[in-house]
């Protein structure tokens, strides 16, 4: 039940690498309609999917109806580019809201055609988004088995290829599924998983999804006190993060645990809370969950006509969302209501109306179950063959091992055999050490490289300052002190004022050119305003007739440590002089993108760009000097059209939580 929620949050990690997104959409686009659409509205139209996309999430389960239209305009768009990737993005996320609008068979509908374009797209990646997609749809709609086939699917995929975060939240799916299996050693065991990559990864959202897994596991093993627990943590938790979806959560299934202990009070307490959210959210998951649960709860308590009403309601609502599986339950429920009332005709239509409903899921579940068999004996015939190659060729070589013990002397295999095995031994041993030796040379190594390209980044700035001061600053003053010299021969005033005058014009230049060569060396708006508003200051001054720099700035950019904040302002001036310098372009675009703690640069810009070359020593020591910091750098060139620099920093360790104007003033 919780799903949409837990789904929500597996997408909003695709949103952390937007700017790679968009730099991929450019490029794509740009070969798909290279002879008929401008570079200039490729970019905008890249640019466009990207905030379409980022709005709809935002606007999710705030706005469902809103966050519809972003998504049908980003898929328009990335249409009209052929983008599969932005296609199959816009799908999965149309897919939540969907769910979240409770309209569960169109989102299986959507998901299911997901699934299919990501095949053919050949990408795994989006693959497992497809089937996790679908596996939630599989949930919603009641159908178990096909949910847990989607979702052990995705899992292979994310166990090979995701994060550690990525494969957390699988295991909560996984857990989730097999809870609605009744499965009680699965559904704990892999909440058990999932709590253990918790303490790594210190993700709240999804530690809050573990914490609920691990009290319905225990609730399903019997352990109902270690349950109460684990509810009361998980309810105060929730509503310190102030999340409205979880604490309603908590209170149904706490709410079941306390019907499974026959504490109808407490559950009906429980319950009343959670209806009291859905009437106000609206949400149609929590109204079938919520009236069907008060309906339990009031027929445990004898009170026949209010159990009848709430019954009514949350068949009402089961039905419009095509929630079978729920509606099943009610319907039976509603049949010992009915039969409890004497309405023996409309309680043999509930009869009667469950039955058809259990047969059809029993038989979805059955023909899950053949597909898997079937994939599975397929696999248990290749590993057959395999086990059956092996099998001979053990046997020969057993033929021909007999052959030599027939041949060597008792004697003779004895004494070689320890030889041999005392050589194998000292052989083993010392390459042990040599592979040791050498990985701890290779880290060495790796480390001095490091040093190096942060030392030659320093000497190139002292090689530029000195250079500056030189031929700027050093040249003004040799011009002025020659100036002065000759007013000492001068005896007329008007000479004397000209001179004068030209030395006082002098010092002015040679005055700006100081302040220019201390503001590149820490530039003020960066220690006052921080790096997004340095950036475009710094860009303003580069603009000109014949270059132009495009500025786009995506989400709000918090303020980081003084030497890290100089980092990256280096490592964007850097970029852009390689740019001026080597591009031969007439515009270039900067992207800064900040979402979840990571920040990404992306400098891109529309030269002839580059091909086969090998990077230079400025690249090689930028390179080295933003893995000093666990950065990554991503250089694209097609040699015909342009060149993309893409940088990424995971910037959590760097941000100032609450912003110190002692530590900027002083640092």
């Amino acid at each position: 039940m919780l799903i949409y929620k837990l789904l929500s949050m597996s997408f909003a990690s695709f949103f952390r690498h937007r700017a790679l997104l968009l730099s991929c959409c450019a490029l794509w686009c740009g070969r798909a309609d290279a002879h008929t659409l401008p570079d200039r509205n490729v970019r905008q139209d890249s640019t466009r999917v990207v905030a379409l996309l980022d709005s709809a999430y935002r606007m999710l389960n705030r706005d469902n109806d809103m966050a519809a239209g972003y998504v049908r305009k980003a898929m328009q768009v990335a249409r009209h580019c052929g983008f599969t990737k932005g296609i199959i993005s816009s799908d999965i996320v149309y897919t939540d809201v969907l769910i979240s609008q409770g309209r569960y068979r169109e989102a299986y509908k959507v998901a299911s055609a997901t699934v299919e374009l990501s095949r053919k797209l050949g990408n795994e990646r989006y693959l497992a988004r497809a089937y996790t997609a679908r596996g939630a749809t599989g949930i919603m709609l009641g159908h178990f088995q096909m949910a847990a086939n989607n979702l052990l699917d995705a899992a292979a995929i994310i166990d090979r290829k995701g994060t550690p975060l990525q494969v957390q939240q699988s295991l909560n799916l996984l857990s989730i599924i097999f809870t609605e299996l009744k499965d009680k050693h699965k559904s704990l065991g892999y909440a058990l998983k999932a709590e253990k990559l918790g303490l790594t990864n210190r993700h709240p959202g999804t530690d809050l999804m573990t914490l609920m897994q691990l009290a319905r596991g225990r609730a399903l093993n019997g352990q109902a006190a270690l349950a109460d627990r684990l509810f009361e943590k998980l309810l105060v938790k929730a509503k310190q993060l102030k999340d409205t979806l979880n604490t309603t959560y908590t209170y149904i299934y706490w709410a079941e645990l306390a019907i499974g202990q026959k504490k109808y009070r407490r559950a009906l307490e429980l319950y009343t809370m959670a209806h009291q959210e859905a009437v106000r959210t609206g949400y149609p998951d929590f109204l079938i969950y919520a009236n069907g649960g008060l309906a339990h709860v009031w027929f445990g308590l004898r009170d026949l006509d209010k159990a009848s009403d709430y019954l009514q309601q949350g068949i009402d609502h089961a039905r419009r969302a095509g929630s079978e599986n729920m509606l099943r339950e009610l319907l039976l429920l509603g049949a010992q209501v009915r039969e409890q009332q004497h309405k023996l005709v409309e309680a043999l239509a509930f009869r009667k109306e469950y039955e058809a409903l259990n047969s059809k899921l029993l038989n979805l579940d059955l023909q899950q179950n053949i597909h898997r068999l079937e994939a599975v004996f397929q696999n248990s015939v290749k590993e057959r063959e395999i086990a059956d190659q092996k099998l001979l060729i053990a046997n020969n070589q057993l033929k021909i091992n007999r052959q030599n013990n027939y041949i060597v002397l008792a004697v003779l295999l004895a004494c070689t055999l320890g030889v041999s095995t005392l050589l194998v031994y000292l052989w083993y041993r010392n390459k042990q050490k040599i592979t040791e030796k050498n990985l701890f040379l290779l880290e060495k190594e790796k480390e001095v490289q490091i040093l190096k390209a942060m030392i030659s980044g320093e000497e190139t700035e002292r090689s530029r300052l000195a250079k500056d001061l030189h031929d700027g600053v050093g040249g003004l003053l040799s011009a002025t002190k020659m100036h002065l010299s000759v007013l000492g021969n001068d005896t007329g005033p008007t000479s004397v004022q000209q001179h004068l005058s030209h030395t006082v014009a002098m010092l002015d230049s040679a005055s700006n050119e100081i302040r220019m060569i201390a503001h590149n060396l820490a530039p003020d708006l960066l220690v006052k305003l921080g790096l997004a508003k340095a950036l475009s200051a710094y860009f303003s001054k580069l603009q000109n007739p014949g270059f132009r720099i495009n500025y786009l700035k995506i989400g709000t950019v918090p303020r980081m440590e003084a030497n890290f904040e100089l980092l990256l302002y280096r490592t964007v001036q850097e970029l852009i002089h390689n740019v001026i310098k080597h591009a031969r372009c007439e515009e270039a675009l900067v992207q800064l993108s900040f979402h979840e703690d990571v920040l990404s640069i992306t400098v891109e810009d529309n030269g002839p760009g580059f091909r086969g070359a090998q990077e230079g020593h400025g690249l090689s020591s930028l390179r080295a000097r933003i893995a000093a910091v666990n950065g990554y750098m991503e250089i694209e060139s097609s040699g015909t059209g342009g060149t993309t620099v893409f940088t990424e920093f995971d910037i959590t360790p760097y941000i100032i939580r609450t912003y110190d104007t002692h530590y900027y003033r002083h640092s």
